[in-house]
């Protein structure tokens, strides 16, 4: 076992964690971390069963969420494949720090497929989204949806934005007038793992095995998380995909052009406010395209 890959944690508290959560014999081999190593990196522990191999995903410390293990638990009874939880200690009794054990979904994520314009992988999305935002909260077991929390609208999220803004601009404040003024009638707020993201869909022969990373799990709105991978992914804009999510989910695509004024506004006050970039986005391109949308129209 490289228990350096294991910062704060005892690699023999932990394999005994792991024969009592699966009630065999077992002994760990490897762990790495699924991205890049952090508090809030999720981990890939390998083990031995005596000759048989098998793996785990584990969370620990800042990382463990209890929304994540309220909504795999709730979605254990929905036909959309997820993991299933096997380990959680929110006190941190056993290994010291918090602790979330659940099965390892081994699959291919979605987005390098979309990226590479095929279709199936599109129509995947597409549906994939739609199924989750189709979960309703009579949907889930008795208590869910109060602890999953209200939600958040797409007008909380402009109004978050405007207060963020460190020192705000004539041009922030012009955005700001024209979305209210122009805000359309909202969808309503819906089901959502709250990392609808090509990446946390895992694929087998072109077949869904599994939605990840329910850290953020909640209520949003539908069209606004559907429509982020498009605005940090360049290789997934104009090619139709928003429209045909509209069109799946029977909204106007032309509110596609108020959506985009959110995601400048929203994004610039995140960046002025950090200090730093937006995946590709700066201070200077926001800036840019909010004046752009603002004097269009």
């Amino acid at each position: 076992m490289n228990s350096p890959n294991l910062p704060g944690i005892d690699p023999s508290a932990l394999e005994q964690l792991l024969i009592g959560v699966t009630g065999r014999p077992l002994r760990l081999t490897w762990s790495e971390p699924l991205g890049e190593s952090s508090r809030a990196t999720p981990w890939r522990i390998e083990v031995d069963f005596r000759g048989e191999p098998g793996a785990y995903l584990l969370r620990y410390g800042d990382s463990v969420s209890r929304k994540e293990v309220v909504a795999l638990e709730a979605m254990s009874h929905h036909p959309i494949p997820t993991p299933r939880v096997l380990y959680w200690d929110e006190t941190g009794e056993t290994l010291g720090t918090p602790v979330f054990v659940s099965e390892l979904v081994e699959g291919t994520p979605l987005l390098p497929a979309m990226m590479a314009g095929e279709e199936w992988a599109v129509d995947l999305y597409i549906e994939t989204a739609c199924a989750l935002q189709a979960v309703s909260a009579g949907d889930l077991p008795d208590g869910t949806a109060e602890l999953l929390g209200a939600g958040e609208s797409v007008r909380d999220v402009i109004d978050a934005a405007y207060r963020r803004f460190p020192d705000r601009e004539p041009l922030h404040e012009e955005a700001y007038r024209k979305l209210i003024a122009r805000q359309p009638r909202l969808p309503e707020t819906a089901f959502s793992n709250g990392d609808l993201w090509p990446e946390n869909l895992l694929v087998r022969e072109r077949r869904l095995v599994g939605v990840i990373d329910w850290q953020h799990a909640g209520w949003s709105d539908p069209l606004f998380e559907f429509l982020l991978p498009f605005f940090l992914i360049p290789e997934l804009r104009n090619r139709g995909i928003e429209a045909r999510y509209c069109e799946r989910k029977g909204i106007d695509p032309a509110l596609l052009d108020w959506y985009h004024g959110v995601e400048f506004f929203d994004s610039l006050s995140l960046v002025l406010k950090t200090g730093e970039p937006y995946e590709m986005h700066t201070a200077e391109s926001l800036s840019r395209d909010l004046k752009r949308w603002v004097g269009a129209g």
